[in-house]
């Protein structure tokens, strides 16, 4: 028993230990330091094994509609024919009207059209509309951002607004849209997201619980695509036969989703959990109102998504890693004809494993586990004990045993040079 003790407590499964982590580091640390990897990196960083619950797994007959939330479709409507919508859906008392669109400029080629919109604006009450926050080239970490752009003041005389950024990079539009940030900061000052500003008119409780999450990022959880909220396209509201009362109390957001429901559009869309396809994407699938019409039903409903700490990430990815190294180790010690075979049964087992259980408490639990640096140990482990074994060993012993020498040989030279000292001195 007390040799088996040796043999796992050992300075080679240190060495073995240590070099894993090595080149778990090195897979984070090399693609982000060479550009010409930096495509590869950006779209390995985009899997995430936890978007199959949204669009292989989950039973969407479950998923009931947010009957508190209806999208508008302003199409390609200009600033009259949004006003003209403003006005028709102000009518109906609804809770808020939320706009995600820009009105920058007067334009000068229709200032009837900027006249009637400014005028509609600051007669409707309870209107938000949507700003941006600006990226900062400072290092200050306080302030992430420079500065906020919102609507031209002529539009905002009484209304209230709230950024509209979503956590993805703008060069990397092919990235998927999975978080969201509920407050920022610029310019010494404080912003709030557009679906806390709008939460705030139906939900101030709500809206509050979502301030006070100590989460610097939210994962969204999807209810789903259009077809989880009330919608009406652009011709649907402009006609005046259509019955609106379903809006009375509501959230009402306005936005782009094509010249007409269901047309195709590569404007205002973006890659999310629900794409169908989830590798080898072609086309993304949720226009930007929807995404903000999620994120409201996720403050409204309080149906977050917690998430390992990085720490505790790290904490269980090293136990992960030295458990394993302590089994691969007895194996060898004692199996070694085996020794290959279990060892491509165990990592492949073990992965398996984390990333079931990873899609089942995200699932079940609405808790996403971050494995990551456990599954890379896992498939790190054997091929870095097989290194060390045949290779790294005998070079860290030929390297010790050699230092060894050279100290030997030394202290001879070092006695004789003593006592040469002291017949000199007699």
């Amino acid at each position: 028993m007390k040799s088996v003790f040796r043999t796992l407590i050992s300075f080679d499964n240190l060495m073995i230990v240590l070099a894993t982590c090595v080149a778990v580091v090195l897979l984070y640390v090399i693609p982000r330091n060479f550009d010409f990897l930096s495509p590869v990196s950006a779209a390995l960083g985009d899997v995430d094994i936890t978007d199959l619950v949204f669009s292989q797994f989950r039973d969407e007959t479950e998923v009931t509609p947010d009957t508190n939330i209806v999208i508008v479709n302003i199409g390609h409507l200009d600033r009259a024919g949004i006003a003209a919508q403003i006005d028709r859906i102000a009518a109906e008392q609804p809770a808020v009207i939320g706009i995600d669109a820009f009105f920058r400029q007067p334009k000068d080629d229709n200032p009837e059209g900027d006249t009637m919109l400014a005028d509609v604006l600051r007669r409707t009450p309870n209107v938000v509309l949507v700003s941006k926050l600006i990226d900062a080239d400072t290092t200050d970490e306080e302030d992430a951002f420079d500065a906020l752009e919102t609507s031209h003041p002529m539009f905002t005389q009484n209304v209230r607004a709230g950024y509209a950024n979503i956590i993805i990079d703008d060069e990397a539009s092919f990235l998927t849209c999975r978080e969201v940030s509920f407050k920022e900061h610029y310019a010494g000052k404080t912003a709030m997201s557009f679906p806390v500003v709008l939460a705030q008119h139906l939900d101030p409780t709500a809206a509050q619980r979502a301030l006070q999450r100590e989460e610097n990022v939210e994962t969204i959880n999807y209810r789903g695509g259009l077809a989880k909220f009330y919608h009406f396209d652009v011709d649907q509201i402009l006609d005046p036969e259509t019955d609106l009362s379903i809006l009375r109390g509501k959230v009402v957001l306005m936005g782009y989703l094509g010249t007409t429901i269901g047309s195709p559009s590569l404007e205002d869309i973006f890659f999310t959990p629900l794409n169908e396809r989830y590798v080898g994407r072609s086309l993304p699938d949720m226009h930007g109102i929807v995404i903000h019409a999620n994120v409201l039903s996720m403050i409204l409903h309080g149906s977050y998504i917690d998430r390992m700490s990085d720490t505790m990430a790290i904490l269980v990815g090293l136990a992960v890693l030295i458990t394993n190294v302590l089994l691969f180790t007895y194996i060898y010690s004692r199996f070694e004809n085996w020794y290959d075979t279990l060892a491509l049964v165990l990592q492949l087992g073990q992965s398996l494993f984390i990333l079931y259980l990873t899609i089942v408490v995200f699932d079940e639990r609405a808790y996403k586990l971050d494995l990551t640096p456990a599954l890379l140990g896992v498939a790190l482990v054997g091929t870095v004990h097989d290194l060390y074994q045949d290779s790294l060993k005998k070079l860290i012993l030929g390297a010790i045993a050699q230092a060894r020498r050279r100290t030997v040989s030394k202290s001879p030279s070092d006695r004789t040079d003593t006592v040469e000292s002291s017949a000199d001195k007699s």
